[in-house]
């Protein structure tokens, strides 16, 4: 199982750098840690646009939402590929429920 997240121009790759840390992403650090905990062989991805932008052309849907939406569509989350999740973090009961096959698209 897979879980990439493609996000906006981050200052390092977590995001959780900077002069303010973003609680948002404290919470996603923490609940992607309990996550692969619970799932030893679960991969996470995290590609900021402005560090890895040719990672977006890898998934046709991100690049599409990315082309049609412009930036504001992200973050954008996918499970195995598929997106689950646009325009925010998704929760940890969110990211349990997608690894499960229960979300789609938000």
């Amino acid at each position: 199982m897979r879980i990439e997240f493609y996000e906006p121009p981050m200052c390092c790759t977590t995001g959780l750098c900077g002069p303010s840390v973003d609680e948002r992403l404290v919470h996603l650090t923490e609940d992607l840690k309990r996550l692969q905990g619970e799932e030893p062989g679960l991969v996470v991805e995290r590609y900021a646009i402005n560090q890895r932008p040719f990672k977006f052309r890898d998934n046709a849907d991100v690049y599409k939402l990315v082309t049609g939406n412009g930036k504001k569509v992200l973050p954008v989350t996918t499970v195995d590929g598929k997106v689950v999740k646009t325009r925010d973090y998704p929760s940890y009961d969110e990211m349990r429920a997608a690894l499960n096959g229960g979300i789609h698209e938000s």
